[in-house]
């Protein structure tokens, strides 16, 4: 819960146990403004999209408002090389020329340049390298794992299991793995699936060359499926400051009940000039894995 809600809260309970007739007005903080640059690419032979957008205030039911005009570059700094991104709608820069680059490559470092109302951003990043997929599992959901018979017996669904492979070695790698149905994504609050070495913490004295992924991460947030429908994995390979970055954003995303922290600012890798206005999203570059199965 935001501070602003709970203070509306403490206001609405002091006025209900109050015979003051006096009108009192609160007059909310609706917050700095802020550009959001959600600049997250990768290696796969598609458009690579960079969005940028203002805040919204807090009570506003309506999208974030897209930010035109800017000036979106991401320079390979190992090979000196430099990509435009052209401005669409909504907020959204687009690189297209992946028919004959593509912009990702592991182990090189990458900045990203974006530059609004003569105002410069700055973000640094490098790609790590892509972990690989054996295959991909479809196994009935029959309550096997542990999760219940399903709810309606005449409905038969699916869940999907991966079978994938992390390089061991003494370098520690961290993945982000996305799931879809039907080429779309299964991004509800919080679902953020990660892990460290394919498992739950760095392994850097495994006696065999790769190691499989464990649960929970393999089984895929349990997503159902049915007959006809195609799964599809990417396993995005990222830096250990996108996975706290992520692990504070779902922590944030998840804060709430009797036991709920303070609020906090996620995170970010953005800089900017001083005095003006502040960036906040991220920066990463990833390589990727992945593959897609029918189920049947």
């Amino acid at each position: 819960m935001k501070p602003v809600f709970k203070f509306l809260l403490l206001c609405s309970l002091a006025l209900a146990f109050s015979s003051c007739e006096d009108v009192v007005q609160v007059k909310l903080d609706e917050g700095s403004k802020l550009y959001v640059i959600d600049a997250f690419i990768n290696n796969l032979r598609s458009d690579q999209v960079i969005k940028i957008t203002h805040n919204s205030s807090y009570f506003s039911n309506t999208d974030p408002l897209g930010v035109s005009g800017a000036n979106v570059v991401v320079v390979d700094l190992t090979d000196n090389k430099q990509y435009n991104f052209a401005y669409t709608s909504n907020g959204n820069y687009v690189y297209s020329g992946w028919l004959t680059d593509t912009i990702a490559k592991v182990g090189h470092d990458y900045q990203l340049m974006v530059q609004i109302d003569g105002n410069l951003y700055l973000a640094s990043t490098k790609q790590k390298r892509a972990a690989s997929i054996d295959s991909i599992s479809v196994v009935m959901d029959d309550g096997s794992f542990g999760f219940g018979q399903p709810a309606n017996k005449n409905d038969t669904t699916f869940l999907c299991v991966l079978y994938a492979k992390d390089k061991a070695d003494a370098v520690p790698d961290y993945y982000w793995v996305k799931t879809y149905r039907n080429d779309t994504l299964f991004s509800a609050s919080g679902d953020i699936n990660l892990n460290i070495d394919g498992t739950g913490g760095e392994i850097t004295t495994a006696s065999v060359d790769s190691l499989e992924f464990t649960p929970p991460s393999t089984l895929l947030g349990f997503k159902k499926y049915r007959k006809n429908d195609r799964c599809r994995v990417e396993v995005h390979s990222i830096m250990k400051d996108t996975y706290n970055f992520f692990v504070q954003a779902q922590s944030q995303i998840n804060n709430g009940g009797l036991f709920a922290t303070t609020p906090e600012n996620v995170k970010t890798n953005l800089s900017g000039p001083k005095g003006q206005t502040k960036a906040v999203g991220w920066f990463s570059v990833s390589s990727v894995a992945t593959k897609t199965v029918l189920v049947k």
